[in-house]
């Protein structure tokens, strides 16, 4: 055999070696933190955000590179923070989905999942901070919505979150406007009728969430015009009768409930 012939075999041979020893490994991490991310949403989808929320944390905790599953455990903290007893503080528990979701977000400044998830945790954090740090999370809460809708127009959960943002700010008269922007005078103004706007969008990209359908409710009952009220009732009966499928949607029946009571 020709002697350069040889010396290419056992060239290749040894990159073929090399390669068996490399790249199994590298492709199975990457296949088990796919694996695990399909598991976890899996697990969502059955409504054992717990559990899912474990799996996240076991991601991360081996790869803390991973903006999605960063996002994801942020969001869920978030979600699901109102629902366990079992924290104690709440206000730290929130501003650790809070730097979860802004890791995730430096790491991957175009996933819309994860300006999302900056604006969740930032509405929940504002219940428990005093009235200056409460009025900056609601400025960058609305902003990351925004960006998050803006690179992902069908994210219902950040449509959610603006008509929210837009229903509460809108709920102050204009004497209380006035006080607010002499302080802090680059907050934004909100209106119902982005607010309703917002909503609209967030319950056309998802028709099944019951709190979706109820803060559309509240806001016709909170604007008050001709014909808001017919448009709340509308929407209570439609899902009165719905059963909850979670303690979130347990708690909207009962807001459903107050609500139907108010009219």
């Amino acid at each position: 055999m020709d002697i350069f012939v040889l010396q290419y075999m056992k060239k290749r041979f040894a990159i073929i070696v090399i390669a068996s020893l490399i790249f199994p490994f590298f492709g199975h991490g990457q296949t088990d933190i796919k694996s695990k991310l399909d598991q976890a949403q899996k697990l969502e989808d059955q409504n054992k955000a717990i559990e899912a929320l474990t799996i996240y944390k076991e991601i991360i905790k081996s790869d803390s590179s991973q903006a999605y599953a960063l996002c994801k455990t942020s969001a869920i903290m978030a979600k699901e923070g109102p629902f366990l007893k079992s924290i104690k503080n709440k206000e730290q528990w929130y501003r650790q989905s809070l730097y979860l979701a802004e890791k995730g977000t430096r790491l991957n400044p175009k996933l819309p999942e994860a300006h999302f998830t900056i604006s969740f945790a930032c509405a929940r954090l504002a219940e428990f901070v005093g009235l200056n740090e409460k009025v900056k999370l609601s400025i960058k809460m609305k902003a990351e919505a925004e960006k998050a809708v803006a690179i992902k127009p069908t994210l219902s959960e950040a449509y959610f979150i603006l008509g929210k943002w837009h229903q509460v700010m809108a709920g102050f008269n204009a004497l209380e406007m006035v006080m607010i922007k002499a302080v802090y005078n680059n907050m934004p103004e909100g209106s119902y009728k982005e607010a309703l706007y917002n909503l609209n969008k967030a319950i056309a990209y998802n028709k099944s969430s019951l709190l979706y359908q109820y803060e559309l409710a509240n806001t016709y009952y909170l604007r008050d015009d001709d014909g808001d009220e017919a448009k709340s009732r509308a929407i209570i009966l439609r899902i009165e009768n719905t059963v909850p499928k979670n303690e979130e949607e347990k708690g909207v029946v009962a807001q459903i409930k107050e609500l139907k009571n108010k009219l």
